[in-house]
């Protein structure tokens, strides 16, 4: 019985429906040329890449019985890739028709063909630094996100999950951040340029290549300076209809819980820290009552993790319908998924439908459409520090009920201080709802007007419409804790943007040279509108939660709009001689409406040199090398999304009253004042790599070290306060990011064991080079810990910043030895508390003692992965990690608190008393007056990890078993996602993103939704 070989990634290339086409040639003489495909032992092989050499989109796939069909013309060369087999190439002359070819198989990958902007190439011709992901890798995490299952696969690609909120979003860092502002990068699905890529399923991807450097990101120009990401997502081959169902069910957990104080171990603080005070407590009050009622009696009290925690469940199921013929293939998938987070209430419900169809018209004409849609409905999650459901419940008092049975209410305690109801907010926020809708539909024509010369024109559309819908009911707990009028906010938002993109692409052959030009242009708009009203006094009933059910009749409106438009022209040139040295140049020519008109285009080129030393010569005899090239280049490349739209006009702000005479007048203010200088933020890029492949590629090494420099970094310079507005932004900054990037594999594909290990590793050193005379900039803010990061020059973004401590006053002794001119340096000190370094040696502790305490930018980062197969069983492991990192735990203030009016951990068990003098932590204090917990190094700790991102065993049925029942695969598969976690952070999660989304905040932790643990259950089945 034949072995028939299923693909391991289904190559397609980027096709959809003309919109508007130009002209129309037919000067090439095609005909029909089919054929079989097999290995060297005769198997046919399905899903073979089958293109006319030097076109991006004449090409197909071999079907289950390794048979194509093609239109070519006499002249013309046919290469037939597949992963694991050496690349064929078939010259069509006149007696070419049904043709058979062999493939030998080889570990080598270098004639894989990758997807560039605006075209293909083949991976050994590349001289820029990209990196290709198969779309089987991305199935391979829990998750409906395709950029957090990119998380630690590519080496220069940092990405970092917001938090563990369902639909939170990443972080993602190409080659590090590159400004105070916008660093997030290019995606480009299908042709299509977005920046959101939640409209795609992990299931529907074909292929992604990362662009890192300016020789690759160029071609984009403006949009370029932060990395691209190309994306091409599955199309129909030809042949018989395939049906494809995937699918997994889980459940999930928090990998870690708090070890917070009971309600006896809380009393015993808090009474210790006023006895500490000399502060006697009145019998006949509460508070006294209260914490020597449960001191005495040993009460657990309420576990607040438990009450806002859950086991929640994830599911996702897909299935696909493709197939076609010579003249018309066709792709439609429809998937569901649906996460319940592990904090109650928190959920994303998630509905994807994708179509795709291929024509091929003529001879000389293809065309297609490609369409997504999208819906979603979610509850937010509340993650303020004062309100926010997990900073509530970290910190909240253990004593208190959250719901009183006897009061039909919920909980209090009637002790002084107390916050908010964790409970009680948690219920609130399920009624923070939003659901979304959104399609994105792409169409193009390809033509070949001669052989060798193509013209393609795509216009793609995407349409996103919002409503998000908060409700907050009125309650009663206590005087302190209420709201007396409910409140209903509705928002609705619409985003509308399009892309029409035309290009000619010329690929000629010349003895031992290979040119291919092409050149291009586009045209980008976007407009957006919101409008939201907040009402009062609506009824606590879901059916009427609407604004015209408000007995209120005051609303509070509020609206934003905004449009911009990119003009572009582009072009490339490749030139390859004897596939030996190679030479790419890029440039465009970027228009931008967030710009005046002076200084609204810009330039951005690039030029990168390679060198493919394994065919020289005198590298002939070292068989063992199958690889070796060395790539440099040089480019520019802008980031438009710096600026804001309008960015260069005075703002103002209305509705203000004026009092001229005894007349009030409605007026204006400034808010922000006007730069019309502003201009492009750019981004200089170096690159040199090498890549190295030995035993036929079997071992691959790539290298890249890269000079990453903005300058015109925009930002606001201090203005005098005379002046009576906030200052302009201008292009005053300069940022550098200096790097190293390695990744190495190693794959044996002998049968029946087949086995891979892959690692990457990435070092970035990250430096403020200017400010433009500005001061450095504070943020970092939280709650009552207040700044805690600084931006200023020679440091990387938003080091943290804060006093230093030296131990514990552990006798009067030492207390009274910490003076200047026998002067006491911390006066309100007592034994027991927190020594400040007094950094300038002025006498006295204040925010000039002020020291760099690390920073969330890492030392390093790396990815580990490796998967074995024996037969039908086939195991997969994945590990990554962040090394060298720093967080800022902000709930260190309350978890650790001297005061003890709120929730500790039990660690604080171990604080300093007479009889433990050897503790770090300090004394109990109800009044605290040496401010033990102000932001210092105490608050900073190493946030390095190692994570079990993903461990799957998985089995595939025999193919003699799968025939007989009529299918064509079945593979069933446990997996864990998060399995494993070490860290010495002794927050929820030491996986930190950025804060409010700003590159200022990142590393600080305000009780961040930590990631989950994930079981699951799943199968693939192809019929």
């Amino acid at each position: 019985m034949r072995t028939y070989y299923k693909p391991h990634r289904l190559w397609t290339w980027v096709l959809a429906l003309l919109l508007a086409c130009t002209t129309t040639w037919s000067m090439a003489q095609n005909r029909t040329i089919s054929g079989t495909v097999s290995s060297d032992d005769g198997d046919p092989l399905i899903g073979v890449t089958v293109l006319v050499k030097g076109s991006t989109s004449r090409g197909t796939l071999t079907n289950e019985q390794g048979k194509f069909s093609i239109a070519a013309a006499t002249g013309e060369a046919l290469t037939f890739s597949y992963i694991g087999f050496s690349t064929g190439e078939v010259v069509i002359n006149d007696q070419s028709q049904d043709l058979s070819v062999s493939l030998t198989p080889s570990a080598s990958t270098l004639e894989e063909v990758v997807v560039v902007g605006y075209g293909r190439t083949k991976k050994s011709d590349l001289t820029g630094a990209i990196t290709t992901v198969k779309g089987e890798d991305l199935t391979r995490i829990g998750t409906a996100d395709v950029a957090q299952a990119l998380q630690g696969r590519v080496a220069g690609v940092d990405i970092t999950a917001q938090n563990g909120n369902p639909g939170a979003g990443v972080r993602i860092r190409i080659r590090g951040v590159g400004t105070i502002n916008n660093s997030d990068p290019l995606y480009v699905v299908d042709g299509f340029q977005t920046g959101d890529i939640s409209f795609l399923n992990p299931n529907d991807i074909a292929s992604m290549e990362i662009l890192k450097d300016a020789s690759a990101t160029a071609i984009y120009g403006s949009r370029g300076a932060n990395g691209v990401v190309i994306i091409n997502t599955k199309h129909g081959v030809a042949g018989k209809p395939k049906l494809e169902v995937s699918g997994y069910t889980g459940s999930q957990q928090v990998w870690k819980t708090l070890d917070l104080l009971d309600a006896t171990q809380f009393a015993t603080l808090r009474l210790e820290g006023f006895a500490n005070d000399g502060i006697n407590l009145s019998e006949s009050s509460a508070e006294y009552n209260i914490l020597n009622f449960v001191k005495n009696g040993g009460y657990k009290g309420t576990s607040w993790q438990d009450e806002v925690l859950r086991t929640g469940t994830i599911q996702n199921y897909s299935a696909s319908l493709s197939g076609g013929d010579k003249k018309h293939r066709y792709n439609f998938t429809g998937t569901y998924f649906n996460d319940n987070g592990v904090v109650k209430g928190t959920s994303l419900e998630k509905f994807l439908l994708r179509v795709s169809n291929d024509y091929q018209l003529t001879n000389w004409l293809s065309a297609g459409v490609s369409a997504f849609y999208q819906h979603d409905n979610t509850t937010y999650y509340n993650g303020d520090y004062y309100s926010g459901i997990l900073p509530l419940a970290a910190r909240a008092n253990p004593i208190r009920e959250a719901w009183s049975y006897v009061d039909n209410n919920w909980g209090t305690t009637g002790l002084a201080e107390e916050g908010t109801n964790a409970a009680r907010s948690l219920e609130e926020n399920k009624n923070n709802r939003g659901n979304a809708d959104k399609v994105l539909a792409n169409i193009f024509a390809e033509a070949t007007i001669v052989p060798g010369l193509t013209f393609r024109t795509q216009f793609g559309a995407d349409l996103k419409y919002s409503n998000n819908k908060n409700f907050y009911p009125q309650f009663y707990i206590s005087p302190e804790e209420r709201r007396d009028q409910s409140n209903l906010n509705e928002r609705r938002q619409q985003n509308l943007s399009w892309v029409w993109s035309n290009y000619m692409t010329f690929n000629k052959t010349f003895g031992k040279s290979d040119l291919s030009v092409m050149a291009g242009a586009e045209a980008q708009q976007r407009n957006y509108n919101s409008i939201s009203v907040s009402a009062y006094d609506v009824p606590n009933t879901p059916d009427q939660w609407y604004l015209s059910a408000a007995k209120d009749v005051d609303f509070v409106v509020g609206s934003g709009q905004s449009d911009e438009a990119l003009a572009s022209v582009f072009g490339r040139i490749n030139y390859s001689y004897d596939s030996r040295y190679l030479v790419t140049v890029n440039m465009r020519y970027d228009g931008s409406s967030r710009f005046l008109k002076e200084n609204r285009w810009g330039f951005f080129p690039s030029f990168s040199l390679g060198w493919n030393l394994a065919k020289e010569s005198f590298m002939a005899n070292l068989d063992w090398l199958s690889e070796l090239k060395l790539r440099g280049g040089w480019g520019q490349v802008g980031n438009q999304n710096s600026a804001s739209n309008y960015g260069y006009v005075t703002t103002v702000t209305p509705n203000l009253q004026y009092v001229f005479g005894n007349t009030a007048i409605q007026g204006f203010t400034p808010t922000r004042l006007s730069n019309p200088e502003l201009r492009w933020e750019t981004t200089t890029m170096t690159n040199i790599g090498v890549d190295l492949g030995l035993l036929q590629d079997r071992i691959s090494v790539t290298a890249d070290y890269f000079i990453k420099t903005t300058t015109d970094m925009i930002l606001q310079v201090p203005i005098p306060r005379y002046a009576g507005a906030e200052p302009p932004t201008v292009n005053a900054g300069s940022m550098e990011n200096r790097g190293l990037e390695l990744s190495a594999n190693y794959r044996e594909l002998s049968r029946p064991l087949k086995w891979e290990v892959g690692v990457n590793f990435t070092k970035i050193t990250n430096q403020v080079v200017s400010l433009g005379g500005g001061a450095p900039i504070a943020s970092g803010s939280v709650g009552k810990v207040g700044n805690t990061t600084l931006t200023d020059i020679g440091r990387e973004i938003a080091y943290f910043y804060g006093k230093q401590t030296d131990g514990i006053f552990n006798t009067p002794e030492e207390l009274a030895a910490y003076a200047k001119d026998g002067v006491a340096i911390q006066p309100n000190a007592k034994v027991g508390d927190v020594k400040f370094v007094d950094q300038n040696g002025d006498g006295t502790i204040n925010d000039d003692d002020r020291v760099y305490l690390g920073s969330g930018t890492p030392d390093f980062t790396y990815g580990i992965t490796a998967s074995v197969s024996y037969k039908g069983f086939d195991l997969r492991i994945f590990f990554q990690g962040v090394q060298g990192n720093e967080i800022v735990n902000a709930m260190y203030g309350a978890l650790n608190s001297s005061v003890g009016n709120e929730n500790s951990l039990v660690s604080r068990l171990n604080r300093w008393t007479p009889t433990n003098t050897g503790s770090n932590l300090p004394r109990m204090t109800a009044k605290d007056p040496n401010q033990n917990t102000q932001f210092s190094d105490l608050f900073v700790e190493d946030g390095s990890y190692t994570r079990l991102k993903n461990l799957q065993l998985g089995y595939t049925f025999p193919t003699s078993m799968m025939s007989k029942l009529h299918m064509g695969a079945l593979r069933v598969y446990v997996a864990g996602d998060n399995l494993l976690t070490f860290t010495k952070y002794s927050g929820w999660d030491p996986e930190i993103g950025e804060l409010y989304y700003s590159p200022l905040y990142y590393g600080v932790d305000q009780a961040n939704y930590p990631q989950n643990r994930r079981l699951r259950v799943g199968l693939d089945l192809k019929i």
